[in-house]
């Protein structure tokens, strides 16, 4: 029984503690509400997983279930994407397209987060420490009811909360092109889950290689968001052409080389990468967001984050060399 329940708990705490502590955007002094964190964050994860693996989606379902969690997230439950006074942050101001009611930069920005590091890496960590089930699914019929209605309870306890505490509600046209985006990107991942995938013959980069392509274009958004407007002077068509641009070429990368080839040691160096972005950044946005009082608190949550991420290359190399692990 733990060995089966071991992966479910560990994703559904890491994907939390990767998308709103370890990323510096709650203080380490609001763990408490963890639980909430987990029920939104870890039961999506959960279940965008078990579809992925349940259906042979793959990561191409995993994607695109992800940007549409960032939607709902978003666009419907914290209402960032609308809001033009976010927790006082003026999100919106940079780039700010009436006809969609939000900032493009912001948009783009906000989105790729939810798809790579709240739920893509959290997935990728868990399959690295759990190397056997990797290609398993996780939840039994039950699981799947009990994380489905946690996943609406606590967005649901969340919009409330939000809507209560900011004062603002999002235009019916707001949320209703959220809505249709959200269907689309649903419906594309159960095609994508449908299509079947013809195996790529070229042979994956070296494990050095994908660090950096998971750490560098990572990087160089958080660079775009932090510095683009304020340090660097960039129009917000430049800022957005940019981050397209970062987006196609990671997207194109992974395309060319068939992630479903890789050996689990490659596939945790790319998720490794991914994850020193937020292991690094994480602190500047803490200190930015927080004052210098968090940094103490986020610096422990850190590094149990660091000590998950090198129990999995621990794993990960034990059974790349032949020896069973427990699971």
């Amino acid at each position: 029984m733990l060995k089966r329940l071991a992966p479910i708990a560990c994703l559904f705490l890491l994907s939390p503690l990767v998308a709103e502590y370890l990323s510096g955007s709650l203080p380490a002094a609001m763990l408490a509400i963890l639980p909430l964190m987990a029920a939104m964050y870890g039961s999506g994860a959960l279940l965008i997983r078990e579809f992925a693996v349940r259906t042979g989606g793959g990561w191409p379902a995993i994607v695109l279930l992800a940007a549409a969690y960032g939607l709902v997230e978003e666009g419907w439950v914290d209402q960032s994407l609308f809001n033009p006074n976010y927790q006082g942050l003026r999100l919106l101001d940079f780039g700010y397209v009436p006809a969609l009611g939000t900032g493009l930069p912001w948009l783009l920005y906000v989105i790729a987060i939810h798809v790579v590091w709240s739920i893509s890496t959290p997935i990728a960590l868990t399959d690295a420490l759990f190397p056997q089930r990797r290609h398993e699914p996780y939840l039994k019929g039950w699981g799947l009811a009990l994380f489905g209605l946690l996943y609406l309870a606590a967005n649901a306890m969340v919009t409330v909360y939000s809507a209560n505490s900011s004062h603002f509600m999002a235009t019916p046209g707001e949320l209703a092109w959220t809505g249709i985006v959200v269907a689309a990107l649903i419906a594309a991942a159960w095609l994508a889950s449908r299509r079947g995938r013809v195996e790529a013959d070229r042979p994956a980069p070296g494990a050095h290689a994908l660090f950096l392509l998971g750490f560098l274009p990572g990087a160089a958004l958080m660079l775009l968001m932090y510095a683009g407007r304020s340090v660097l002077h960039l129009s917000w068509p430049v800022a957005v052409a940019l981050e397209v641009g970062l987006g196609a070429v990671a997207v194109s990368a992974l395309l060319v080389f068939e992630p479903r080839r890789w050996s689990n040691v490659q596939c945790l160096a790319l998720t490794a990468g991914l994850f020193m972005v937020y292991f690094v950044g994480g602190f500047l946005t803490s200190r930015t967001l927080h004052g210098a009082a968090d940094l103490a608190g986020h610096a422990a949550i850190a590094v149990l984050c660091l000590a998950a991420l090198g129990l999995a290359w621990r794993r990960t190399r034990i059974g790349h060399q032949g020896i069973s692990l427990p699971s």
